[in-house]
């Protein structure tokens, strides 16, 4: 579990960090002073944990919650603050801050909030594993981001869109994205893409009511000469031979 801890105090930051760093599977990926460097690290590299001070020079805590929220729902964030008003603690829940600790700190708390996170996310990376199948002759996937990658091109693969966006829907570079696809599934991000879209043709070609055209539409592509090119390179058949040998298949069983 990669953890960012975000404090102007030196002391926190390293007490934070060795202790940390003593619990097996955790890793502190960044260590930041104030806000704006946490939210370039955050931007470029896969975080799943943030914890933060309130009180820091230049952007706030809350305010940088606010700007990670804006792009980003799911990532828990400890707010740790030397200050117990009321209207702070209202505003972190109202951004959907996991766990409000005042200093001085427990670090039984730290620790056990942090367990019980990393728990959650073993669970949701299990749930993404169960819900989202790889296309045909591809490994399973065990890292977070990108199961998270792959849930957003099955929920969108019917529609144009890109890396860029698929990476910024994840709050992270489309370079890191890139890389880390390639790393973590052998595949290009696009090449996965379309062998995610051609596999869900093969479904829709089944139903002979479809137009080509149609399914072209289906999965993605606004072309369907384009689309038949693609299936036929995939196949080494065009949609329609496809159909034709799937309905003759069909038809004898």
């Amino acid at each position: 579990m990669n953890i960012i801890i975000v404090d102007d105090e030196p002391k926190i930051r390293k007490g934070l960090g060795r202790l940390l760093g003593l619990h097996e599977g955790w890793v502190v990926s960044g260590v930041f002073e104030e806000a704006q460097s946490a939210l370039s690290f955050l931007y470029e590299n896969e975080v799943d944990v943030v914890i933060t001070d309130i009180q820091m020079p230049g952007m706030q805590g809350l305010d940088m919650v606010h700007k990670i929220r804006e792009v980003n729902r799911e990532i828990p964030v400890i707010i740790i603050s030397g200050y117990s008003r009321f209207d702070y603690a209202q505003r972190a829940i109202e951004l959907g801050v996991r766990k409000y600790i005042t200093k001085p700190t427990s670090p039984e708390e730290i620790t056990q909030t942090l367990e019980q996170i990393e728990q959650e996310l073993s669970a949701r990376a299990e749930a993404l594993r169960e819900s989202v199948a790889p296309p045909e002759g591809t490994a399973p996937v065990q890292n977070l981001l990108i199961l998270r990658a792959i849930e957003y091109i099955e929920q969108h693969y019917a529609t144009k869109f890109s890396l860029k966006d698929a990476a910024s829907a994840l709050y992270i570079s489309p370079n890191y994205l890139s890389e880390l696809f390639k790393k973590t599934t052998g595949q290009n991000f696009s090449d996965y893409l379309n062998d995610v879209r051609m596999e869900h043709s093969r479904v829709y070609l089944a139903d002979v009511t479809r137009k080509i055209g149609d399914v072209s539409e289906l999965v993605g592509f606004s072309d369907a000469r384009y689309f038949s090119s693609a299936f036929r390179k995939k196949y080494g058949m065009t949609p329609l031979d496809y159909r034709n040998k799937f309905a003759a298949v069909d038809g004898k069983s």
